[in-house]
């Protein structure tokens, strides 16, 4: 006896085939309308496709680690905010080291400049991390081999990353075991890293084994690393975070200052270091939703209009004994015929789509690298995808079969009827969705045009026009003091000022715009109470040399800048911003007042605590970007506060390209062996400061114009159905005196009301859903980044022009049909019937 559900599922699989087959063929009578419903259909799946590959590479896919699961990060949490994670001191790290039993734990450092000297010299970016930080991670190298505990304590041995390795050594194997000058240092290279990145951190060119129990590492106050660990076999993450805190308590018992309060927490890795710009992607995802959903609507309503045309072969067959049941299968296979062609074009389209995308990506726009692919989670999304639109594509007719009066279309009427007065409101009601899913597409993309157009006006607070910056690093072997640093500056600048071409000179730590704007420090008012822990003022603070404010464009509102006369020796000095100012004096005058200046970490140049005079005020100037938060500034005079990077920016009388080679030429003058940095054009760093905003532009830019077309050929065919459905109505008219123009108002009018519903329902829709947004598209400080920049969700210029748009959009659309309409000859169609 065979089974049952054996027996169904033959049933259902041979009806499927039958289905699949009499779908096909019935398609191959219409290829127009088959080709519009696929190329409509790929265009939506292509763009969610897409979209979620990205999103899927960035947020869910699993970090390239052996059990990615069991890799966490430890987050220092400030007393008072509880919101700022700092790093962590290396004596803490050592004793959460030795005396944890469920975690093994890593540190690693902010990434360092310094000089690899080869047979030429070159600036190269390092990471300093402890000697079981690959092993913790279960990183095998590609080459040679990685860092063992006793790489702690022996002499400097580096791995050389893959850019890296490709970078300096051309990929030469040969490089493993060579010695290098690095800074002054002898340093062996030991091993290449695999192939993949790290990803939840920026990779070097060349990792150093840390000396964690090095003096520089012996003051716990001093935090300068970042800790990562792998929980042991069996180990949740919740015991691991009271072993740790357990230890942090007994730490803090024993140094309570700068301990007392502080917290640790630990979180998975992939969490807590990826997806920091999920609501950017978020946004995107969903947009690319609505581009499917338009789609997918568009092709439901010519379905419907193709499943009125096919009544009386569904009224045939529900009266051969066809039921509801086999015209309802029958009509979810026809659209799995049209679904499943177009997912897979879709996911086509999308491999070549993602590799021109990962070109044209901005660097550093994503956080793990934009490394794209596609992989089983997205497979799987283009599986449930065919499903979902399988179902969308049948939803319509489904509801016309369900009402279908067999004895009417088998009787006289099944010749003349046309749409019933429901069929036509479903028909309406999908145009009316379509309207309103373009008038959100066109909404957003109003709103990023507007914030665009915002940021390219935003005062920059120097001027960028003629000016080049060349940036150089000092190496601590031979640059370790004051004097040698001064030294180097004062020569850079003479050399400089001797190049033709060259009209101003200047130095200083940084520059407006750049990748290094300065390094945070404390402010207070020396003759004030001192401020609560999480209250104190903090700048960004810079040194500068003589004319750096001039040079830059960068206007003094008050005071003076720095002269020659503020030197290592003399009086204190600084210059601050109109924003500290506004901070810290509201109201008063400035200048002469004093600060005293806390480093919130005792290392590097800006460990020079004590007190400054004001003695200038300057404007404020972007440090990092042009959609940033603002920021205080301090600046100090260079021969006061040396600093081993120099940033030489100078003013042009010639075109900056052409000052380049002589300005590098300059440089190489003073020192042979330095490696320049940098050499840019400020006027490119503006330029390229716009280059996300722009990016995030093109790609809601181009969701709007495919939502656009989208809904313009969606309405036109639908008009174009309607209007065929009422030639007779219209042949009548004619006859009966009317005219043409009447019979074009008439058409027109009916695509107008489309458009101004669309409109009125998009309208509230994109109201609720900028209510719902809140603040999540734009920039929150210690949050998360902003995609939209002075212009609110509810903006009336963009929701009007959006509204101006669809309705344009729909009444063009119906042109075409209405026109056909008025050429109808009422001879014809009135014998016809």
């Amino acid at each position: 006896m065979v089974p049952r559900f054996f027996r169904r599922a033959v049933f259902w699989l041979t009806a499927g085939r039958r289905d699949a087959v009499y779908g096909v063929r019935t398609l191959r009578r219409e290829p127009i309308f088959a080709l519009a419903a696929v190329v409509t259909l790929t265009l939506g799946a292509v763009t969610t496709i897409t979209v979620f590959s990205v999103a899927n590479a960035e947020l869910w896919k699993p970090l390239p680690f052996p059990d990615p699961d069991a890799l966490v990060s430890v987050e220092s949490i400030k007393p008072a905010t509880r919101l700022i994670v700092e790093s962590v001191s290396a004596p803490d790290f050592q004793d959460w080291r030795r005396q944890s039993r469920l975690v093994g734990y890593a540190a690693v450092q902010d990434p360092a400049r310094r000089v690899l000297r080869l047979d030429r010299a070159e600036s190269v970016t390092t990471r300093a991390v402890s000697g079981d930080f690959f092993t913790m991670l279960g990183r095998t190298p590609a080459l040679g081999r990685a860092f063992s505990a006793n790489d702690e304590q022996g002499p400097c041995v580096a791995m050389l990353s893959d850019p890296g390795w490709t970078r300096l050594f051309n990929a030469d194997p040969s490089a493993v075991g060579r010695s290098v000058m690095l800074d002054d240092t002898p340093c062996t290279i030991v091993g290449v890293t695999a192939g993949s990145r790290l990803e939840f951190m920026s990779e070097p060119d060349l990792f150093v084994a840390m000396a964690v129990d090095a003096a520089e590492f012996r003051n716990r106050l001093s935090r300068s690393l970042w800790v990562y660990g792998r929980l042991r076999p069996g180990v949740q993450i919740g015991q691991a975070q009271a072993e740790l805190q357990a230890i942090a308590a007994r730490v803090a018992v024993e140094v309570p200052d700068d301990h007392t309060g502080h917290q640790v927490r630990l979180r998975d890795l992939q969490s807590s270091s990826t997806g920091y710009n999920w609501r950017e992607l978020y946004f995107f995802l969903a947009a690319a939703a609505l581009v499917l959903i338009l789609s997918c609507l568009n092709v439901a309503n010519l379905l419907l209009s193709r499943a009125l045309r096919r009544r009386r072969e569904f009224a045939i067959r529900g009266a051969l004994g066809g039921g509801r049941a086999a015209l309802t299968r029958q009509l979810i296979v026809e659209g799995a015929v049209l679904a499943l062609p177009a997912a897979a074009a879709g996911t086509l389209l999308s491999m070549w789509l993602l590799r021109v995308f990962s070109t044209q990506l901005p660097p550093g726009h994503l956080e793990r690298g934009g490394h794209i692919v596609l992989d089983l989670r997205v497979v799987a999304f283009v599986v449930a995808l065919s499903a979902v639109m399988t179902l969308l594509l049948a939803l319509a007719p489904m509801l016309f079969t369900r009402r279908l009066d067999l004895n009417m279309m088998l009787g006289h009427g099944g010749r003349t009827a046309g749409a019933s007065p429901r069929q036509r409101r479903l028909r309406t009601m999908l145009m009316v969705g379509q309207v309103t899913v373009t008038l959100i597409l066109l909404t957003a993309a109003g709103l990023f045009t507007s914030s665009f157009v915002r940021l390219t006006h935003v005062p920059l607070g120097f001027d960028p026009a003629d000016r080049l910056s060349l940036r150089v690093e000092l190496p601590p072997a031979r640059y370790g003091d004051d004097a040698a640093m001064r030294a180097f500056a004062d020569r850079l600048i003479d050399r400089a000022r001797a190049t033709p071409g060259v009209r101003e000179a200047a130095f200083g730590s940084g520059s407006p715009l750049a990748d290094l704007g300065g390094v945070a420090v404390q402010v207070v008012v020396p003759e004030r109470p001192r401020p609560k822990p999480g209250d104190e003022a903090t700048a960004v603070i810079r040194n500068a040399s003589p004319g750096y404010f001039r040079t830059l464009g960068i206007p003094l509102q008050a005071g003076r800048e720095f002269t020659d006369g503020d030197v290592a020796g003399a009086p204190r000095v600084a210059v601050v911003n109109e924003l500290l100012v506004r901070r810290l004096f509201p109201g008063e005058n400035p200048i002469g007042r004093q600060l005293e200046v806390v480093p919130r970490r005792r290392t590097g140049w800006t460990a020079r605590p004590g007190l400054v005079t004001i003695i200038g005020v300057a404007g404020n100037v972007k440090n990092f970007g042009l959609n940033e938060v603002e920021f205080n500034n301090l600046y100090l005079p260079f021969a006061q506060a040396p600093s081993p990077t120099v940033e030489l920016i100078v003013s042009t009388a010639i075109a900056p390209a052409r000052a380049v080679d002589a300005l590098r030429r300059a440089a190489a003058g003073v020192d042979p062996a330095l490696p320049v940095r940098s050499l840019s054009a400020l006027a490119d760093r503006a330029d390229a400061a716009l280059t996300g905003d722009r990016f995030n532009l093109a790609l809601v830019g181009f969701l709007a114009i495919v939502a656009v077309l989208l809904a313009g050929v969606g309405i036109y065919g639908s008009i174009a159905c309607s209007i065929q459905e009422r030639l007779r109505e219209f042949g009548v008219r004619l006859a009966l005196g009317a005219t043409p123009g009447a019979i074009f108002s008439a058409a027109i009018r009916d695509a107008a009301r489309v458009g101004v519903a669309g409109t009125v329902l998009g309208v509230g829709v994109a109201l609720a859903m900028a209510r719902a947004i809140g603040d999540a598209l734009y920039l929150v400080p210690q949050q998360h980044g902003g995609l939209l920049y002075g212009v609110k969700t509810t903006d009336p210029v963009a929701l009007g022009a959006a509204c101006a748009g669809v309705i344009l959009v729909a009444t063009v659309s119906g042109v075409g049909p209405a026109r056909h309409a008025t050429r109808v000859d009422p001879m014809i169609t009135l014998r016809e019937d």
